[in-house]
């Protein structure tokens, strides 16, 4: 199931980027989803797309058709870290760049990752993740954390709490080839892998990309974080017993409230919010935590 690509596609033997996007129902963000890749910086001769329809019931597979640029795949067992072992088997670009359906990556997202490729030798890279505008204060506040985490984590603390995000990440294709392709679910492949690298290669590169940014539509409310939250935490618990990933501790935890207080320059009214959100989200957390931990003791799930 592959689309004719006319001359839209690569014009190079080998694209820089593959896209590798993941759909299951998402017809109402992948319009969006095009609509932006279409819009990248890059030189298009750089990139290809790769959409692979994870057992869609609706007209998602119908809009992927219907774009000269993408080719369509297809992965009927519904796993999305399996459908992008799809994409993967098929790209052939020198990055992959993982992307999901209803995460609108801004112009300048490909080109961000291309210049920070350039200056490092990163293995893996990992992207900003913003809310949609506009957004409450609550999903401000909870952003700025996001990204001074990343920052924290990747540049500071100890690899055992590094951690990634398929909506925004690129990985050099070689590492699949040398350490195997994503774990399905439950395990969370996107920081699995990581993990996984870091053990076969401990000097591999992760480094965080925060100029590469794309917007996750779908958390446009505060509840809908919290639900993104609590199922964060049900997968960091199978994760814990299949990798050396751990969470952070209170006192790192500590460090990145106030690197983001500090690089935001919070005042005191928006410390105390920030702590508010952070307790909230903490336990969505820990409720997600327990309740995997509670309906699989001891093994994955």
């Amino acid at each position: 199931m592959k689309n004719n690509s006319h001359e839209t596609k690569p014009a190079v033997d080998r694209p820089l980027f593959s896209v590798i996007v993941p759909f299951l129902n998402e017809e109402r963000w992948l319009p969006k989803c095009l609509a932006a890749l279409r819009s990248q910086s890059i030189d298009p001769a750089l990139v290809e797309w790769i959409l692979i329809d994870n057992g869609s019931t609706d007209r998602s597979a119908e809009i992927v058709r219907a774009e000269p640029r993408a080719t369509l795949l297809a992965e009927p067992r519904r796993d999305p870290y399996l459908a992008r072992n799809r994409g993967i088997l098929a790209a052939r670009g020198e990055y992959l760049a993982f992307l999901d359906a209803d995460c609108l990556a801004e112009p300048d997202w490909l080109a961000a990752m291309q210049q920070e490729l350039v200056k490092s030798d990163a293995a893996i890279l990992i992207g900003y993740l913003a809310y949609p505008s506009p957004r409450s204060l609550a999903l401000q506040l909870h952003e700025d954390y996001e990204d001074a985490k990343l920052r924290q984590v990747l540049e500071s603390e100890p690899s055992a709490c590094w951690f990634g995000h398929a909506g925004n990440m690129v990985v050099r294709a070689d590492v699949f080839k040398e350490i195997g392709l994503f774990e399905p679910m439950p395990v969370v492949g996107d920081t699995e892998i990581i993990h996984r690298l870091r053990q076969r290669q401990p000097d591999a590169v992760v480094r965080y990309a925060p100029a590469a940014r794309v917007v996750h539509a779908e958390v446009d409310s505060f509840s809908m974080c919290l639900t993104k939250t609590y199922e964060i935490g049900a997968h960091s618990e199978t994760l814990a017993r299949v990798s050396p990933y751990r969470t952070l501790s209170l006192a790192e935890r500590l460090r990145v409230v106030g690197r983001c207080c500090r690089m935001h320059g919070y005042g005191p009214g928006r410390w105390l919010a920030l702590w508010g959100i952070l307790i909230l989200c903490y336990a969505a957390f820990l409720a997600g935590r327990f309740a995997r931990g509670f309906a699989n003791p001891g093994r994955p799930q």
